[in-house]
């Protein structure tokens, strides 16, 4: 809504979509080209957080049309292409969140203490919870401090939102540690990273730049509006290609019509 309202300037959701998106088809080109170069993985990690916290930050809870069809298309295609249905996509897991979200957060804003044994078992459930949906609960996590931050004027506890970004902030990067096992400066970029994202994160607010579109080049303008207004399309059409892609270059990770579960 906010991107339509203000089309003719860069917006705070345009600037930090981009950023994900560019730091996204890194992560991937890593992924489905470079299986054995981790320092695209680790660059990839700290774009994670935006995503899932726009869901939270996010009124809506709907499950659009374009939502399911690009989650369905998505494991179609890990068939075509021989990749594990499960876990399944990221647009599954939105829309998990999207589900729960207020299930969880309604009790919390009553009460601010329930708060740490739901996201203790949150954070016990990020494990398994992978193997089911991508990031699995550790997206939640992710999501309910994105609700936090919207609001926060009814919260009224700056101290429990800034102690819950370090909590989400640690057990993402620990998490993400155990299962790709980065070397130290990878480690350190994926910390320092992730730990910079979440903090620009904390202060994030809907706003326009009418004076920073009138500076940016045309071309750049119009660059970072798509990217932030797209990034439904620019994932999926992206992720298509580059399974198919990657097919095509003979890597035995991929193979036409393989149904593989797991």
């Amino acid at each position: 809504m906010l991107s339509k309202a203000l089309s003719s300037d860069i917006t705070s959701y345009d600037l930090i979509k981009a950023f994900a998106v560019i730091i996204m088809i890194v992560d991937h080109t890593g992924y489905y080209f470079f299986p054995d170069e981790q320092w695209w993985r680790a660059i990839g990690r700290i774009g994670f957080p935006v995503w899932f916290f726009l869901v939270g930050y996010s009124s809506g809870r709907g499950w659009p049309v374009k939502l399911l069809a690009g989650a369905a298309i998505l494991t179609v295609m890990n068939f075509f292409t021989g990749l594990p249905i499960f876990p399944l996509n990221a647009l599954v897991t939105i829309m998990i969140i999207r589900l729960l979200l207020d299930h969880i957060m309604n009790p919390v804003m009553k009460d601010n203490r329930l708060i740490w044994p739901i996201s203790l078992v949150l954070i016990c459930l990020i494990p398994p919870s992978y193997y089911v949906a991508e990031y699995g609960t550790q997206a939640i996590i992710t999501a309910i401090f994105g609700y936090l931050v919207r609001h926060r004027e009814k919260l009224k506890n700056e101290k429990l939102l800034i102690q819950y970004m370090f909590l989400a902030l640690i057990s993402f990067v620990l998490s993400q540690q155990m299962k790709f096992g980065f070397n130290m400066p990878q480690f350190a970029f994926m910390a320092l990273g992730t730990m910079v994202v979440r903090t620009a994160l904390l202060e994030f607010k809907p706003k326009s730049f009418p004076e920073l579109t009138g500076k940016t080049p045309f071309a750049i303008s119009e660059a970072i509006r798509f990217m932030g207004r797209r990034t439904l399309e620019i994932y999926i059409g992206h992720l298509i290609l580059f399974k198919m892609a990657a097919l095509l270059t003979g890597d035995g990770r991929f193979e036409w019509f393989r149904l593989s579960w797991v």
